[in-house]
């Protein structure tokens, strides 16, 4: 399956940190990209120093119209929010989808959204992150296979350590 997100409403001298942890979170857990419909460049180049650095140069990150990428998106468009159906009732279906792009908004999400979207996801009834609904919602649908992504382009990597941070170059040296 593939899986984009589109965060709607990033306002950058404001939302600059959850966006991060927002194009991180889609990332990490197996996403294949990530679009604003609002361009920042800071932003853009903190992610791609990510990618540099930890992997995935494959990640799409990029700016286009909400509307554009709806109203264009060739499968099925699933909008995270409080006031949707359960994840729980509908993550079968949603599982069934070759293609699939997650809505995720950072203020206010135009009623629009709500009627282009196939879909309107909650997770759980109460407020909460756009970052703990993304992860939750590629958890489930990607059956843990954040426990299981590795980047081959990745110049670092964590050991996996109870105890202490571990983390080696590409020549295999430890840092700690």
């Amino acid at each position: 399956m593939e899986v984009f997100v589109l965060r709607i409403g990033h306002r950058p001298q404001r939302d600059k940190r959850v966006s991060m942890h927002v194009a991180l979170t889609a990332r990490a857990f197996g996403a294949k990209g990530i679009y604003f419909d609002v361009e920042d460049s800071k932003l853009f180049e903190n992610v791609k120093e990510v990618i540099h650095r930890w992997g995935g140069k494959d990640f799409y990150i990029g700016h286009e119209s909400w509307k554009n990428i709806l109203q264009n998106f060739d499968g099925l468009k699933v909008h995270l929010t409080m006031y949707g159906v359960s994840l729980t009732e509908k993550i079968d279906a949603i599982k069934k989808a070759d293609r699939l792009l997650i809505v995720v908004g950072a203020e206010k999400v135009p009623p629009e959204v709500y009627q282009m979207c196939d879909l309107n996801i909650a997770i759980g009834s109460q407020p909460h992150s756009e970052v703990a609904a993304l992860a939750v919602l590629l958890d489930r649908l990607l059956e843990g296979e954040v426990f299981r992504l590795s980047f081959s382009d990745a110049k670092i990597r964590i050991i996996p350590s109870e105890r202490e941070k571990k983390v080696i170059d590409l020549s295999g040296e430890e840092k700690s």
